[in-house]
């Protein structure tokens, strides 16, 4: 996935970026929104990954807007004492230990709120895509098989997703797993146990070769501009079926 966008500038230049408040349990969770400046596409809830709301989360909500779909990126993580935004080369530990604090029920109750939010906005026609990254990998799974009434879920790069299966999982629509061959937090075994899972209810998994884990972020160190660009088309192209 690249942030070139040839072409989209005049498009780029029309859609609304904005601080977005979701009225969850216990308070407000922020979210960042962008959407067209005119007419109706998809929605897309974009589960981050570790680092939050960074500038390659905006991007990818920015070019989903752009396009015509209304993109929403909520902070899971803010219940937590270390909410803001981190970086890959300072802060991977504070990104982890705030990660393996999250209640993640409350959290998939929180990404419920989000996707209702997301229906009601003007721009959306009523169908919503999950984009799960590393941490959002799981939210994808989930998401499709908890009846949360998503049309799509994509998984880039999801970390321990294995941990989130439960015996019986029916998705209730398309799935698609991506991974990084050389994926450091997605060994053989986790590999397994999730193609194993997708290959059972008809979902696509795919392996990118010589791609690491988060090879789908620009600026991150293990970024594979062949395997990003590869899984972002296939990710564009099922969200285009649900455009009518």
């Amino acid at each position: 996935m690249t942030r070139t966008l040839n072409g989209f500038d005049e498009q780029l230049r029309a859609i609304t970026r904005e601080k977005a408040l979701i009225e969850v349990a216990g308070g407000q969770m922020e979210a960042y929104s962008a959407a067209p400046g005119k007419g109706e596409g998809p929605g897309v809830i974009v589960v981050t990954h570790v680092f939050g709301i960074d500038q390659d989360m905006k991007d990818v909500c920015d070019e989903l807007a752009a396009r015509g779909c209304v993109a929403l990126a909520p902070n899971f993580f803010w219940r937590d004492q270390d909410s803001g935004v981190l970086a890959e080369a300072t802060d991977v530990q504070r990104a982890i230990g705030r990660a393996m604090r999250i209640d993640f029920p409350k959290s998939m109750d929180e990404l419920r709120r989000s996707i209702e939010a997301l229906k009601r906005h003007p721009h959306c026609n009523g169908k919503v895509v999950l984009l799960g990254y590393c941490f959002g990998g799981p939210y994808a799974w989930r998401a499709a098989c908890d009846g949360l009434s998503v049309d799509a879920s994509v998984s880039f790069h999801g970390t321990y997703v294995s941990k989130y299966l439960k015996p019986g999982d029916k998705p209730s629509c398309p799935v698609v797993f991506h991974y990084g061959e050389h994926d450091h937090l997605a060994p053989a075994e986790e590999l397994a146990a999730v193609k194993a899972v997708a290959d059972a209810n008809g979902c696509s998994f795919v392996v990118h070769p010589d791609a690491g884990h988060a090879y789908m972020m620009p600026a991150n160190s293990h970024y594979h501009p062949e395997a990003a660009r590869k899984s972002w088309d296939a990710a564009l192209q099922l969200i285009e079926t649900l455009r009518a």
